[in-house]
């Protein structure tokens, strides 16, 4: 679980950091565009990487990086500077079904309109699945299988939107990121999930304790803050 706690802390960190990745040749929305751009994106990649884990497994999923923390990086790798966003789910599972569970993976990637490709690394309970689709939406998305570790990781990787991380950051949580931010994200995705992209400070369930741990039970998402930038 610290694990958990360790991803969201990086994810929500790492808007000074620069990264590169593949991105579009549109002008970079500011203000109130801005986030209802970053908002967009976050909803439409993170609504198909959801559908993939469902196809998986229809359950609780433990969220390692939420996905919603703008990350800076370098449009096409060149000198404009851009936004991205990564989004990392894990689940444990006894007797874990390799083979399913790529093949609905595969499954779930191709309803989403992407082309998914396999490779096994390794023989026997000691392979490693990866299971492979990219397109515009979600950038890059993998599903790892490791049958000897029961373990199932679903992670996108997104490409490198025009916008100032910083800005979108600041937006994201009403303001500098503040000491516990982490702890606001939900600590897991299950069938009832819904997509958020708003973390303030104040009104926003705290889901981790300090110590990264999960908060017994889980608050329930009702009233929620509402993001102050037009529709």
């Amino acid at each position: 679980m610290r694990g958990a706690f360790r991803g969201g802390v990086i994810a929500a960190l790492v808007a000074g950091m620069a990264v590169v990745m593949t991105g579009c040749g549109s002008a970079a929305p500011t203000g109130d565009a801005l986030y209802r751009d970053g908002e967009a994106r976050y909803v439409e990649y993170a609504t198909v990487m959801h559908s993939v884990i469902m196809a998986i497994h229809e359950g609780e999923w433990t969220v390692e990086s939420y996905g919603a923390s703008p990350i800076a990086c370098r449009i096409d790798g060149g000198a404009d500077r851009g936004y991205a966003f990564s989004w990392v789910r894990t689940l444990a599972m006894d007797g874990v079904d390799a083979d399913a569970v790529a093949a609905d993976a595969s499954s779930a990637f191709e309803s989403a309109g992407m082309e998914p490709s396999t490779t096994v690394l390794g023989e026997g309970e000691n392979r490693e699945i990866n299971v492979i689709a990219t397109d515009a939406t979600v950038g890059r998305g993998v599903v790892t299988v490791r049958p000897a570790r029961g373990l199932v990781e679903v992670s996108a990787t997104t490409g490198c939107f025009p916008g100032d991380a910083g800005d979108l950051s600041d937006m994201v949580f009403d303001g500098l990121i503040y000491t516990g931010a982490a702890q606001r994200f939900p600590a897991f995705e299950g069938p009832d999930w819904q997509p958020r992209f708003y973390f303030p400070q104040d009104g926003s369930p705290i889901y981790r304790n300090e110590d990264g741990t999960p908060v017994t039970p889980q608050p329930a998402d009702t009233d929620l803050p509402v993001a102050p930038y037009d529709a």
